[in-house]
């Protein structure tokens, strides 16, 4: 390594050049980094012409100064154009730019950014390229920093072609279940079909009920009660906490027995999920609206409402029951209502089969990948701070 003295400004210089038309325009994000703005969900447009904007050089990277502190820096791959509110790092002689997009994502980096930023709070910070060029950084030498880059770009590869099995496996079961449930449900507006396909609310095959509401303090024996603390849609996962850790008022706590197969559906806020709980019988607390649907005279499997739910959850379906599509948003008299499909149970056997093992092959992708970041960032913390040093 270097000497101590050395800073990032021994490394970098500001490029201040104005941009011309006919370049793209990147935004920085802060888990992509720099991407092109036209490919952004949020709406980013801008009055500023072409040559108000700075341009960016292959090789350069851009950092938002408002938010350098949270890590909000990227490599630009191509030239283009980036916002003037920008600072635009273009690298000298001894510094690898891959290597140094790399470090800039290391928590440690990430920290001295925040130190190095002025403001009187977070959202006022600003880190100006006269602050960054003084921060203490020593840099291995650049044979080095492009052995480590290599290294981090070979997961990075494998990270993104895990994302892009699991895009496929989402988009594999949202087509499925277009399959299954659209056309029975467009096709057989009312009644039951030669298949034996019925439609009806869902009041008729579920009981909703709501969680009773205590009105009074908890007595002594119900600290061993668990608090039930959220429902996860993507993997139908409910997970409980020891009531011990929580303090409720009356006018907070709901009271429920859930059964094995009893279906969840939490209305409103944030969370509002469905899930199937798959315990044994226990009585919680929750503090939200929470239905329990149970199903009636086994006329529909929970398995295969959930499913539905969750189509009916990402589809324009629930439209005509509340403003948005989301479970969320429907009321208990809502749910009740509900127009739902009551297939044969041997169809609802095979549709639940066949959503499952999708549900099986995206969960394995997404622990893939979750394992692929772990592992990624724990070799970032050896090899950017020189932990673990490269042979060349």
């Amino acid at each position: 390594m270097n000497g101590e003295e050395s800073r990032l400004g021994d490394y970098f210089v500001s490029r201040r050049e104005r941009g011309k038309a006919g370049l793209p325009t990147l935004s920085v994000t802060l888990d992509r980094g720099l991407v092109r703005r036209d490919s952004l969900d949020r709406k980013t447009d801008t009055a500023l012409a072409d040559e108000e904007h700075l341009r960016v050089h292959p090789g350069d990277i851009a950092y938002n100064m408002m938010r350098m502190w949270q890590g909000a820096s990227g490599l630009a791959h191509e030239e283009a154009l980036v916002s003037p509110a920008y600072v635009v790092l273009a690298p000298k002689q001894n510094v690898d730019p891959r290597f140094a997009a790399y470090l800039f994502k290391l928590p440690e980096m990430v920290h001295r950014f925040w130190a190095y930023s002025y403001g009187l709070t977070n959202d006022r910070l600003r880190l100006y390229f006269n602050d960054f060029k003084r921060i203490p950084r020593a840099l291995p030498p650049v044979p080095e920093q492009r052995k480590i880059a290599g290294i981090l770009s070979t997961w990075d590869a494998a990270i993104e072609t895990t994302e892009k099995l699991l895009a496929n496996a989402e988009a594999q079961k949202r087509t499925l279940m277009n399959h299954l449930f659209a056309g029975r449900m467009l096709a057989n507006p009312a009644g039951t079909d030669s298949s034996g396909w019925k439609r009806c609310e869902l009041g008729e095959v579920f009981s909703v009920q709501l969680g009773k509401m205590l009105n009074k303090k908890a007595k002594s024996g119900d600290e061993q009660w668990p608090y039930l603390t959220n429902v996860d849609v993507r993997w139908g996962r409910i997970e409980i906490d020891d009531l011990n850790t929580m303090t409720f008022t009356a006018a907070e706590r709901r009271k429920f027995r859930l059964l094995p197969g009893d279906l969840l559906v939490c209305e409103g806020g944030e969370v509002g999920r469905s899930a199937i709980w798959r315990g044994q019988m226990v009585e919680c607390y929750y503090q939200k609206a929470l239905h329990r649907l149970r199903p009636i005279e086994g006329r529909v499997l929970s398995e295969f409402m959930y499913f539905f739910l969750e189509y009916a959850s990402r589809t324009n379906y629930l439209r005509d029951y509340t403003s948005r599509s989301s479970i969320a948003h429907l009321t208990r008299e809502k749910l009740l209502t509900l127009l739902v499909p009551v297939p044969p149970l041997q169809d609802q056997q095979r549709i639940i089969a066949i959503l499952s093992s999708c549900d099986k092959e995206i969960e394995a992708l997404s622990a893939q990948q979750d394992s692929l970041e772990r592992e990624k960032s724990a070799l970032m913390q050896q090899l950017l701070t020189g932990k673990l040093r490269v042979t060349l």
